[in-house]
């Protein structure tokens, strides 16, 4: 498959994704094209046990391209502009797939990159990781349907401070509000992905996910 900002490949039945525009792996217009083509074809791959979604470079993701994404919100007087509710599509299909997604993190992971991983069924990370929703200094909030799991995960009022706030919290921090699962050394993150991943076996239920995590 022939992308520029992504790879993707198929190994002992997994699907691995890989941002691979280093060193901050932007999230433009062409990326969201070709993430939601991934999708799709994951999506029609009926042999897939599980997808991890991994980072070349020392960060996951800065997230969208700011430009870009400004531009959009001054164009139009609604709320969210229509391209980035088009593109918020792909990350509720990867939320709703059957098979257990597994965001491997390290480093930055902010804005739209955030969005992706609360996407992600489960979220393993390095110790250097950081989060944030940015969004809110730029006067826009965040469109990819991140609010609504940051709101599953902590409760309404704390996803409320965190994305009003765009305060940028430390891995620990994260993991304390749910935010990250496990904690892997970064040349161990996928080792863990796949471990995960197999834990949850053939009959895998998003909803019994605390039950895969103390196996």
């Amino acid at each position: 498959m022939d992308f520029k900002l992504l790879s993707y490949i198929v190994k002992d039945n997994l699907g691995y994704i890989q941002l691979a525009d280093p060193p901050k792996n932007e999230m433009n217009t062409l990326f969201f094209q070709e993430f939601n083509e991934l999708v799709q074809i994951i999506k029609q791959d009926n042999e897939l046990g599980g997808v991890i979604i991994q980072a070349d470079g020392r960060h996951f993701s800065s997230g969208a391209d700011t430009k870009e994404l400004l531009s959009l919100f001054h164009k139009t007087d609604s709320l969210l502009p229509e391209p980035i509710k088009q593109n918020g599509l792909a990350f509720r299909e990867l939320a709703e797939l059957p098979i257990p997604v597994v965001a491997c993190l390290k480093g930055i992971c902010y804005g739209s990159a955030l969005e992706l991983a609360l996407s992600a069924h489960f979220r393993i990370a390095a110790s250097n990781t950081r989060m944030s929703f940015p969004e809110a200094g730029f006067g826009i909030i965040p469109g990819l349907a991140g609010i609504y799991h940051l709101e599953k995960i902590v409760g309404k009022a704390q996803a409320m401070k965190f994305t009003l706030s765009g305060e940028s919290i430390s891995s620990s921090e994260a993991k304390k509000y749910g935010l990250i699962d496990i904690f892997a050394a970064k040349h161990e993150l996928e080792n863990q992905a796949v471990e995960l991943i197999k834990k949850t076996g053939q009959n895998y239920k998003k909803d019994l996910k605390t039950s895969y995590l103390r196996k």
